[in-house]
Parts: structure tokens; sequence; C-alpha cells
């Protein structure tokens, strides 16, 4: 992983490279991003920690970056395609939301300029690259890696304890529980008790009562941040002797007005929020000082900005190469793209809820 500010020897290892470049031309690298619209505020924060890193890590001026506003919209993100292809980009990176993925990869397809993925996490995006010879590469991880996550960690965790899969309705929830229930049952581990509940209540004393009834001693719990607060807080005022799990939803509790009244130990299987990663530590004061509020879609464009410097070559095609043959180091970890163009590096862990956070939670006493 690098550290902080080694940007020092990551800049003029840019600058050599472009060297040769830099009197005549500069290579664009082009950003896809919301930057108005109802996720302008992502976006934007995309864009600061980016420039951020162009700044630190390239400042000889020989790469600059190129924007185009895809407001989430598939008929926008088309419109923005064309003006980076006018542009004459070598690379195109953000694709914060899935719907811009289509219309740019299609726009994209026959120049051979390479589209990096930084939060768009659609499985469909995937097959359809596969069969449309898209030129994808995809550092998010895709929306079935929750429901894996959750299978690594809580298959071992939950070993001969009897459990619960709860869901919430929504598509969301129900598709977190079945992928989760059919990696369980593969191992003969399938839950002794499923239910669901109607999200958005009060209280689930109902749902309380019925875990109770089943014996259960611990419950996966796919639904929203708060709904799962509530359940857990249900948990611990009934007396019910279960841990209780839920997925990345939970990503978002810290920021929600439950976060003051959940209990400790409640369970998360999701990815680390950055601010907390030791090797964040000296950015964040950098984005301070900068200006930057250091929100996680900040360091996401600080980090897909450090990957397209290492990535970025004279052209598209080599820069595709330099994809498909390295591992790239930023600060948010490694990545390291398959020959699907996924990113092979699994970050999530499993956190637990204490003092009005989540930290890295101990692996259970055999």
């Amino acid at each position: 992983m690098l550290k902080p500010l080694a940007g020092i020897a990551f800049s003029l290892a840019v600058f050599l490279a472009n060297a040769a470049l830099a009197d005549t031309t500069k290579l664009k690298i082009g950003l896809s991003l919301p930057l108005s619209g109802t996720s302008a505020l992502l976006g934007n924060q995309f864009l600061a920690g980016a420039r951020l890193a162009l700044s630190e890590l390239a400042p000889d001026g020989g790469i600059e970056i190129v924007t185009a506003d895809d407001q989430c919209d598939a008929k926008i993100a088309g419109l923005a395609a064309l003006d980076l292809k006018s542009a004459d980009v070598t690379l195109v990176a953000g694709f914060l939301c899935n719907e811009p993925v289509r219309p740019e990869a299609i726009v994209f397809k026959e120049s051979g300029v390479p589209l990096l993925i930084a939060g768009a996490r659609s499985e469909q995006i995937i097959r359809d690259a596969g069969k449309e010879e898209w030129n994808l590469f995809r550092i998010a991880p895709g929306d079935d890696r929750a429901a894996e996550a959750a299978f690594r960690f809580l298959s071992v965790r939950w070993r001969d304890v009897p459990w619960a899969i709860i869901d919430d309705g929504t598509v969301y929830g129900r598709t977190l529980a079945d992928n989760l229930r059919a990696k369980m049952e593969e191992i003969g581990q399938p839950p002794q008790f499923a239910d669901n509940f109607r999200p958005a209540q009060s209280t689930q004393a109902g749902l309380i009562r019925r875990l109770q009834r089943s014996g259960v001693s611990a419950a996966f719990i796919a639904g929203g941040a708060e709904d799962i607060s509530i359940i857990w807080s249900n948990v611990r005022e009934f007396g019910a002797r279960m841990e209780v799990a839920g997925g990345e939803a939970l990503e978002a509790l810290p920021w929600t007005d439950a976060a003051k009244t959940t209990p400790d130990g409640l369970l998360a299987v999701m990815l680390p929020d950055p601010a907390t990663l030791p090797a964040t530590a000296e950015l964040t004061r950098r984005m301070t000082k900068a200006a930057i509020e250091p929100e996680p879609y900040a360091f996401s464009g600080y980090a897909t900005m450090q990957l397209a410097l290492q990535a970025i070559r004279p052209t598209g095609e080599e820069t595709t190469q330099a994809l498909r043959d390295t591992i790239f180091h930023t600060v948010l970890g490694n990545v390291r793209f398959d020959e699907r163009g996924v990113n092979r590096v699994d970050s999530y862990g499993l956190f637990v809820w204490r003092g009005g956070t989540f930290v890295p939670a101990e692996a259970p006493q055999q």
C-alpha cells in the first residue's frame, strides 16, 4: 500500500513516463460524474479528491482532468460521453451510478478507451460487458459481494450456532437474504428460522418474540440501517440472548439519528470507513487543509485518480493493457483486475458497533 506522501517518488515516475509528451500535448483523463442533480454532492466530493491527487502526484502538468456531468442519468450520460470523446481522453473514470455505464460504454467501444468504474456495482454491467466486448474495469465491489462477504465471516462465526435470517421485504433485502441463505445451505448451515418485517416501524417487538420462540442465538438482518438498529435495540431491551448482524446498509448508521441510541455489540459485514484506515490519516489532514471534507467519496476520488495515473499511457490500447497487467497501489488498498475487469481484492470486514462507531470485530473464541 502506498504510504501517504510517498507521492514524491510517484510524481517523479509519472513525470518521467510522460516527459516525451509534456512539451507537445497533455494526456487527458475524463471523469464522468454527477455534478448536478440529486447526486451532485457525491460527485463533487469525488472530483475534489481526484483533483487533490492530480495536484500532488502529477504536478508537472503533463496530465489534465476533463469533467463531464452525467447526472446519474442514462440519456444525459450519452451526451457526456460524446463530450469526453471529442476532448480526446485516453481514460474515463468515475461512474458513481449504474445508469451512465451502458451509454458511455457504447460510445467508447470502438475507440479503445477504457472505462474505470469507481462506484457502479451492478453485476449486470459486467455480464453485458462480456457479451458486448465493452472495455470496462470496475474498482467497486459488485452487488453480489455483500452476500459473499457475509457468508465468509458468519459461516465461521456461527458454525454450530442456530441462526435466523430476516429481511425487510424490499428487493435489496430479499436478494441479500436469499443469496446468503443459499451459500449457507450449500455447506450444511441453513438458517433454523426465516422471517420478514415491515420496515420503518418504531418497534419490532413482534419479530423479537418470534425470534425468542424459535430458539436461535444469532440473526442476520437484511434491511436498512435504522431498522436494524431498532431490531438490535429491541433485542437488548427484551433480554434476548443473541448476536445480530447486518450488511453494508449499516455503513449509513453513524450518520443517522439512530446512532445516538444504538447499543454496543451490533455486528456489520461491510467495507471499512476510509477515514478510519491508518493509511488515510495523513491524507485526511491534507484534505482538511485544502478545505475538502474527508468524506468517503473524496477518498474514492483520490484513490481512483491514483490508479488512473499509474495506468495511463499515450493510447487507450496501452492503458488497457496496463490495467490488465498491473497491481495498483492506492491509499484505500491494492487493486488488481481479473479477466472480466473486476477488482480481485476483497476489502470487506466484520465490524462491531462500539462507542458510537464501527470498529473491527475480534474473532470469536473457539
